[in-house]
């Protein structure tokens, strides 16, 4: 192993080290409320915290650590004739990757085999095309799935944390979002990002849950002043805290596929960036899907079905009294 790689995945381990010791801190806090209450309160509770952090943090973890790594970074633009066709032998294994992992649809697996069969008389043409028919099935298939991932992780992390009114679940919810996001992520492509993007990636999960500890800190009500009143104050200051969640939460799940298609280090702050600007964008895809589908969802079993319903049955050829006669 590379010195660079040791050294990422040691501070990768002692960043989640140091993150169980802080969930254990923070539950030892809940523990000792419980207990006064009765001490067999605290025990199921600290039983139960175990089972979540060893099921949905320790297991997650150890399942992207020890899942291949490979980055897509051969996409990248080159005009050199001599790294062209270096590059071009990096691809053809690639394309053999995905199709042997099954990472894309069938139909995907037919069109990129086609592709390395074809025979082209310009090298550059070959070239071109090949990777052009790489970043189409990855677009079409794979970042399709990956995206919907990310969104759905970002609105259970919404939901939950708007709910919640206690800074641990808040830490531990986030936490076990992220971790079971990645995973998910690192299953879909079938590949891992290098240790080095890895160790940006966990500690870019620790921030998020200190985020997650200060905004259930913050009193919204207070800052936004006097115009709300009674109920209004906590319920917004519940939607502001879902919404800061999930919105760290989509950065987390965006910069995990773009270290893992994009690993080139000329791109870093392009990544980073990126990230960013994508989880801002698909905010307000996710506060549609957060609010407004389940609106409409109750409204159509209830009122707009129903109503469709008898519309048909009054304006069709066939009257109502008749059918009601029969």
């Amino acid at each position: 192993m590379k010195k660079r790689n040791f050294i990422s995945l040691l501070i990768i381990l002692l960043t989640l080290i140091g993150l169980l010791i802080y969930l254990y801190s923070k539950a030892i806090n809940v523990g000792a409320s419980l207990e006064t209450t009765h001490p067999y309160l605290a025990y199921a509770f600290y039983a139960i915290v175990s089972i979540v952090v060893l099921y949905f943090i320790v297991r997650p973890f150890l399942i992207i650590l020890f899942s291949p790594s490979l980055s897509f970074y051969h996409l990248k633009e080159i005009n050199s004739k001599k790294e062209k066709k270096r590059n071009y032998k990096k691809l053809v294994k690639l394309s053999k990757k995905i199709s042997k992992k099954k990472l894309v649809k069938r139909e995907n697996i037919v069109i990129l085999n086609n592709e390395l069969t074809k025979s082209y008389d310009n090298f550059d043409e070959k070239y071109l095309n090949l990777k052009k028919t790489i970043r189409n099935v990855l677009n079409d298939d794979l970042k399709k799935d990956i995206r919907k991932i990310i969104i759905s992780s970002a609105r259970d992390t919404m939901y939950l944390t708007a709910l919640s009114q206690n800074s641990f679940i808040d830490i531990l919810v986030v936490v076990v979002n992220n971790f079971n996001m990645v995973k998910k992520i690192v299953t879909r492509c079938g590949f891992r990002p290098s240790y080095v993007r890895l160790m940006k990636l966990y500690l870019n999960v620790v921030m998020s849950s200190l985020i997650a500890e200060g905004a259930e800190n913050i009193d919204f009500g207070s800052l936004l002043g006097g115009s709300l009143k009674g109920l209004a104050k906590p319920l917004v200051g519940s939607v502001i805290d879902g919404a800061l969640n999930s919105f760290f939460m989509l950065r987390t799940g965006f910069l995990t596929r773009n270290y893992i298609f994009e690993e080139s280090e000329e791109n870093k702050y392009n990544i980073i960036k990126s990230a960013m600007v994508e989880a801002a964008a698909a905010l307000p895809e996710l506060a549609v899907q957060s609010v407004m589908k389940p609106v409409v969802d109750a409204l159509k079993g209830t009122i707009v079905t129903p109503t469709k319903e008898i519309v048909k049955k009054v304006f069709s050829s066939k009257p109502v009294l008749e059918e009601i006669a029969e």
